[in-house]
């Protein structure tokens, strides 16, 4: 059997991994008693008597916050500010910033909490969770539409002059490129770093990362609504003349789909490839990827909703979620059929957003932002929603980027552990010339401080490289180097193993070879954390490719394999594989496992069946690359293909409907 790897890396590994592994498991979906789309609160954002409106996407941050912009005044009036607001989750009030002239942006959210946002005094604003300012760079004309975040912190945005801007996360200018007319679109970013955005001028354009242009597209009218970018690479663009637009990652026309009526708003994508997409003809439309429709609503030949000029939002069971001109937020099943209509106090032009907790929220012209209980959450998809995810970063992170340069760090697994059969296998290949010298750790008892209940209570590591055994220990201060364990653990920055514990720890240098960690039971079953640190060596060597083998049990809770991407982008294949298992020879596997991606609290992707996230020779492509084994047409195991910016994220994979059986987790380095 093809045993993944891990590989060796020549940085040094910054913290320990147990945050990532003790509370992924149910992070998405919390439960609410009240039934799907029912008002939960709304918040009132200005007094009936003072002019203004919410025209903008609401946006949610990890921590629940939510933050929605207001416009005070109306075109006519001799003073017009604008107000950017955030309430808890419950709708108080946390904090208020002013601003000298409307916001009809979208804040977005870093992933270090930053709010950035745009502005009709022609400033890019960036701000603190409190409230307060971090910075504002002033651009040379209004700012209309949302920014757009790039992998390394980057800000994008576009002017009423025309002009697409990048500033760093620190807001200094890094570019300006230039179109021929006002942007009042929303940028997106590919996982290559490619930057595609629509202009007034007709033409949605490619720009690098380096401000370059790679190429443009030009459609038959404005372009008002954010591409949506498919985990292919294909970009899917509305504009006003009255077509939806297929292009290949080339900028070559693919296709186009027409309709009868304008089409203002961004497109958003299903999990079964289908666009979505609003028209000023009051229908929502479902087209398939290869350009022909799949249903529409009102069905053909019923008369059409008042002007719909917002994008909807797509959910994980493929409902689809969007506020109207007739005063209501309507929920559609997977078929385009109502299934549920929410009235409002007054119509809504702003784009949904569906909370990774399900919650659905959408600001009115009445000046109130509304909260709908949501009892199924966010799409994990590639697109689900206007700016891609709740916190509307406009950055796309499923599909593959050539040559990412990224390395792995800080690998961890999380499971459970028994013996024999029932141990927890990690495998991992030091690759390069040269040694590296890495801290093993099994935790068990340890895990009991940190709130996980059910812990091994006696884990017992073997390191092996084939068959043989390399070291072995059961309680780390029973070993020589135990000093040296210790020292070493603070030197890259894990948690300290308190004294007279079972757990257990292993610090080897390694020449280039294949290995693999078992952490078996001294007892009965429990939840082992197996953590794997760099601690140095030569130079030539480094970390990637993780595998983990474990049973899932009932009331088990899943396998997690925690990681670190550092320095650089980059693009892996994390596989969760059930039935795959039985080929060779494990009878006992999951039917059907799922597969689940977080960074900290946010999901950023999804899986039950492989086949259903991309062709299958694309899939076979990138096996053949990595060295992994191929998936069976048509089988449950599950696959994601993603392009990840530095930092710490986590591979969850359970069994859909609570299935048990055996398991591996994979994480490859795709070149």
């Amino acid at each position: 059997m093809h045993r993944p790897l891990f590989r060796l890396s020549r940085a040094p590994l910054r913290a320990a991994f147990l945050f990532l592994a003790a509370w992924s498991v149910g992070l998405v979906g919390r439960s609410h008693a009240q039934s799907d789309g029912t008002l939960r609160w709304a918040f009132t954002g200005l007094p009936a008597a003072t002019a203004g409106s919410i025209v903008a996407a609401s946006t949610v941050a990890p921590d629940g916050t939510v933050y929605f912009a207001l416009e005070l005044g109306t075109a006519t009036s001799a003073v017009k500010r604008g107000r950017l607001v955030a309430l808890t989750p419950a709708g108080a009030q946390k904090w208020v910033f002013e601003t000298p002239d409307w916001i009809d942006s979208a804040p977005v959210i870093g992933t270090d909490g930053t709010i950035y946002f745009g502005c009709w005094d022609s400033r890019l604003y960036a701000l603190r969770p409190d409230g307060t300012l971090r910075w504002s760079y002033r651009a040379g004309g209004f700012i209309s539409a949302s920014p757009a975040l790039g992998a390394g912190g980057e800000v994008y945005f576009g002017t009423g002059n025309g002009n697409l801007y990048a500033l760093d996360a620190n807001g200094t200018l890094q570019w300006i490129f230039p179109t021929l007319y006002w942007i009042d679109a929303t940028p997106a970013v590919g996982t290559d770093g490619t930057i595609y955005v629509g202009s007034l001028d007709n033409s949605l354009y490619a720009v690098s990362p380096a401000g370059t242009l790679r190429w443009s597209y030009t459609a038959g009218n404005d372009i008002t609504g954010a591409p949506a970018l498919g985990a292919d690479g294909t970009i899917y663009l509305t504009s006003r003349d009255q077509k939806l637009h297929a292009i290949a990652p080339d900028g070559r026309a693919k296709w186009t789909y027409a309709t009868p009526d304008s089409l203002e708003s961004a497109p958003v994508l299903a999990e079964n490839g289908a666009v979505i997409f609003t028209t000023s003809g009051g229908r929502v439309h479902a087209v398939r990827p290869d350009g022909t429709e799949l249903w529409r609503f009102p069905a053909a030949g019923s008369p059409g909703l008042s002007p719909l000029y917002a994008a909807p939002a797509v959910r994980s069971d493929g409902s689809v979620v969007f506020g109207s001109s007739d005063n209501a937020v309507i929920c559609l099943r997977p078929d385009g059929t109502q299934l549920w209509r929410t009235a409002l106090g007054d119509w809504t032009d702003a784009p949904i957003c569906v909370a990774p907790d399900g919650m659905i929220y959408v600001g009115a012209l009445d000046k109130k932002l509304y909260a709908l209980h949501g009892t199924v959450p966010a799409s994990a998809g590639a697109w689900p929603q206007f700016g891609r995810d709740a916190r509307r970063t406009g950055q796309q992170v499923i599909g593959v980027a050539a040559a990412t340069a990224g390395r792995l760090a800080n690998l961890s697994v999380r499971a459970t552990a028994g013996a024999g059969g029932d141990a927890l296998i990690v495998g991992f290949v030091a690759a390069g010339t040269g040694t590296r010298t890495l801290l093993l750790r099994a935790i068990g008892p340890t895990l009991a401080g940190f709130g996980v209940s059910g812990a091994l209570a006696d884990p017992q590591l073997m390191l092996l490289s084939g068959g043989t055994v390399v070291e072995r220990n059961d309680n780390w201060e029973t070993q020589a180097a135990a000093s040296r364990v210790a020292a070493v653990g603070t030197q890259v920055g894990a948690f300290p193993l308190p004294a007279n514990t079972a757990d257990a720890a292993l610090l080897s240098t390694l020449s280039a070879g294949a290995y693999t960690a078992h952490v078996v039971s001294g007892g009965g079953a429990g939840t082992a954390l197996m953590e794997v640190y760099d601690a140095g060596g030569t130079s030539g060597a480094r970390l990637a490719n993780l595998s983990a083998r474990t049973t899932l049990r009932p009331n088990g809770g899943a396998l997690i394999a925690g990681f670190v991407v550092e320095e650089k982008t980059r693009t892996l294949m994390i596989r969760a594989a059930g039935p795959v298992l039985a080929a060779f020879g494990l009878t006992d596997a999951v039917a059907d496992p799922q597969l689940k991606l977080f960074r900290g609290a946010e999901l950023l992707a999804e899986n039950d069946n492989w086949s259903a996230s991309g062709s299958p020779e694309r899939w076979r492509a990138v096996d053949a690359a990595v060295g992994a084994f191929a998936l069976p047409a048509g089988s449950r195991d599950a696959a994601l293909l993603v392009t990840l910016p530095p930092g710490a994220y986590t591979a969850q994979v359970s069994g859909v409907a609570g299935g048990t059986g055996t398991t591996l987790v994979e994480i490859y380095e795709v070149p």
